[in-house]
């Protein structure tokens, strides 16, 4: 069971989907993550990529961010999300960009968005962290000084054609989460 772990919404449950393929960002990571971001979440754009449930994004706003654009595929998915957002009074804080993460970081940078941080959670069998912080550069989505943060896997490679720096990474167990700076 997820719960949002501080501010605004804490201790409050949300609804995850059954079954045995849904991989929620630990509480042990969701704290590593807010505790890299402290003092940059209040008042923060943020962007959420494959949010599923939208917790890590959902934790962002209960801890002070103005706005975050959660972009997800799965309508399973989306229906939780959407539902959580609710259960958390943070519709109106809130954008839902359904579709391709991809697509959506094109219309994103189309559009001259820009964001204070950025949390990505892909699939992990997919190894999409190279695909995920080459777009974002490629779109010039994050602010000067912001962070990309992605959970990944060890075996999920960067190899490194873009200009974002690795700054910082962390194991836990098989996860891995890794900070990226402009």
């Amino acid at each position: 069971m997820q719960r949002v772990m501080g501010g605004s919404a804490r201790g409050r449950k949300l609804k995850s989907p059954d079954g045995l393929t849904f991989r929620p960002t630990t509480g042990r990571v969701k704290e590593f993550i807010f505790n890299i971001l402290q003092g940059e979440v209040e008042g923060a754009n943020v962007l959420d990529l494959f949010s599923g449930t939208g917790s890590l994004g959902i934790e962002a706003l209960s801890r002070g961010a103005r706005h975050v654009t959660f972009v997800e595929k799965a309508v399973g998915s989306l229906k939780l999300l959407n539902e959580n957002l609710s259960l958390c009074s943070f519709i109106d804080q809130s954008t839902v960009l359904q579709g391709d993460v991809f697509k959506n970081l094109d219309y994103l940078g189309r559009q001259q968005n820009q964001f204070d941080f950025i949390l990505a959670d892909p699939p992990f069998k997919e190894n999409y962290r190279q695909a995920i912080v080459k777009n974002v550069n490629l779109n010039n989505l994050l602010l000067k000084h912001a962070p990309l943060i992605v959970e990944h896997e060890k075996h999920d490679p960067d190899e490194g054609d873009h200009s974002l720096i690795l700054e910082r990474q962390r194991r836990f167990g098989a996860c891995y989460i890794s900070v990226y700076g402009v």
